[in-house]
């Protein structure tokens, strides 16, 4: 018993390689598929089924005791998804003659709609940070903490970047950056994203003011943390978000960096970009992803502040080279 576990380790970590390589999984990603494997993998193994001798019937069993077990159908489809390419390897390389798994449907989910803030909040967000800024005094812990969250705020906003992506941009990118700039997104997939007005002028003010920050001139970071070595976390950033979002009376558990994203998304759907265009800006995979927010229920926007968003003059059409 202990013999097979150990031989479909090796394979596990052999296929993996390979799906890696060729669709670019991230990290976080190739240890979700290898958990997701191994998870079958031993289930096979304690009812002394060699996987690579699985049939389909199999795996219907091993779903309906998942299932039993409260799986999430998000769970299970995740799962399956990882079996399906994995044994689509396993049969591609000669393993196997057939991939028991490709008649197997998705299991049925309820759609979650991704929350994104109104526009009125974001108009308030915005202008509430401006104002914390404007306000602080010179030099001041205060100050910096202030035009930072301004600063993150209109990225996000304007981009809708990931908190992380942003975060480990360093600051050579930002050095005369014009309205575009190439990001390293999710499984090392390069993308380009694009700078409204109100970003670029954020972004310049802190560039000046960061050049003053003592302990911050040879760190490599766009927002540098306080050691001087690294990036700022994202819990700091949450928690700035958090303490701007209570200022203004709204629930902190309504503002993240990721629901900035979502609003990001939402709003330029709204203003008539299209699925494919914003698929490339927010960097999915698959179109399937961005499709979720033409379920979100479209607003009329009342303009958010001059040239607000990122693409307002910019032709949505995908020869743009986004």
């Amino acid at each position: 018993m202990k013999k097979n576990k150990d031989q479909n380790i090796e394979l596990v970590n052999r296929i993996i390689n390979v799906i890696s390589l060729e669709k670019g999984l991230s990290k976080n990603t190739k240890i979700a598929y290898r958990s997701d494997i191994n998870l079958i993998f031993n289930l096979l193994n304690d009812n002394n089924i060699n996987a690579l001798e699985a049939q389909e019937h199999d795996f219907k069993e091993i779903f309906f005791l998942l299932r039993s077990k409260n799986f999430k159908p998000s769970s299970l489809n995740r799962k399956l998804s990882s079996l399906k390419q994995f044994y689509q390897i396993l049969k591609e390389e000669g393993y196997i003659k057939i991939n028991p798994l490709s008649n197997q449907e998705s299991f049925k989910k309820h759609v979650k709609l991704p929350k994104s803030l109104s526009e009125n909040v974001m108009i308030s967000l915005l202008e509430k940070a401006k104002y914390d800024y404007e306000k602080s005094q010179d030099l001041s812990l205060q100050k910096n903490k202030c035009l930072r969250t301004l600063t993150i705020l209109e990225i996000l906003y304007s981009t809708g970047m990931r908190i992380t992506e942003l975060l480990e941009l360093p600051l050579s990118d930002f050095i005369n950056i014009t309205e575009k700039l190439q990001i390293k997104g999710k499984g090392d997939v390069y993308r380009m994203v694009a700078f409204n007005k109100e970003a670029k002028s954020a972004i310049d003010i802190w560039l000046e003011h960061r050049s003053t920050l003592q302990g911050s001139i040879d760190n490599k970071y766009m927002f540098p943390d306080k050691n001087g070595s690294g990036h700022i976390s994202r819990q700091i950033i949450y928690k700035d978000l958090s303490c701007l979002s209570k200022s203004i009376g709204i629930d902190k558990k309504e503002i993240s960096p990721h629901n900035i994203r979502h609003s990001f998304a939402t709003h330029m759907l709204n203003r008539g970009a299209d699925l494919r265009s914003l698929q490339k800006l927010l960097g999915h995979a698959d179109i399937s992803t961005t499709e979720i927010y033409t379920y979100v229920k479209s607003e009329r926007l009342s303009g958010l502040i001059k040239d607000t968003h990122p693409l307002n003059k910019m032709n949505f059409k995908n020869n743009e080279g986004f």
